[in-house]
């Protein structure tokens, strides 16, 4: 696979494939923040996925400026070891990649930070759509729904379990209060998720990185 388009900047970071078929950093360059070591990546097919939604909030005041900055883009540079991959950053577009990428959120803290900015941006979003396409008795807030996002977030926490960067949007995007259901296509939304495998993803990618088919990246 030629990596010249991927050779934008200078940052890499190497990442490996958990336990729980999500993909974590592992190391990075010295330019790269320290902070990004252990935290989650989002894959190529999570990628297709997310921007999928996002774009589907647009109607809604989808602010692309915003998703920019939340996020490195990354793409594949090659196969360190199995399961384990050297990623370059590139300047690429979610919405329209050339390649296959990675996203790596970019936080500067853990209350700070364009990505956090990002997910605020899509909580409200979500609030809107949500406003306009149910029946509620009051109309839903922000800070309801943050609310009962943190109690998840916090559980899991107490729990051990890490929550990737991946679930933490989802669970934005795909929020629908208690007592209420989406049934159907909603403006194009698929409230059904789909589990997104790996075939057909394979020849966007160096075949020579042999991943296992059972893994959804």
């Amino acid at each position: 696979m030629s990596t010249d388009r991927a050779d934008d900047r200078g940052n890499w970071c190497v990442i490996y494939l958990g336990d729980d078929y999500n993909w974590w950093v592992h190391d990075a360059s010295d330019s790269v923040s320290s902070d990004v070591e252990s935290q989650g990546i989002i894959d190529p097919k999570q990628v297709e996925h997310m921007a999928d939604l996002l774009s589907q909030l647009r109607q809604y005041g989808l602010n692309d400026e915003i998703v920019s900055c939340a996020f490195a883009i990354y793409a594949i540079e090659r196969e360190v070891t199995k399961e384990m991959l050297r990623v370059r950053e590139t300047k690429d577009n979610i919405f329209d990649p050339r390649d296959a990428i990675f996203c790596l959120p970019n936080v500067a803290g853990e209350q700070d930070g364009p990505f956090m900015d990002f997910l605020d941006h899509v909580v409200a979003l979500r609030v809107k759509l949500l406003n306009a396409t149910l029946d509620f008795k009051q109309p839903l807030s922000a800070e309801e729904v943050e609310d009962v996002l943190h109690a998840e977030r916090q559980e899991r926490y107490i729990s051990g379990e890490r929550m990737h960067a991946f679930d933490e949007i989802m669970a934005i995007l795909d929020y629908v209060p208690v007592g209420y259901s989406i049934d159907g296509d909603i403006d194009g939304i698929q409230v059904q998720e789909e589990i997104l495998p790996l075939a057909g993803f394979d020849a966007e990618i160096d075949e020579s990185l042999d991943m296992p088919d059972e893994k959804n990246w």
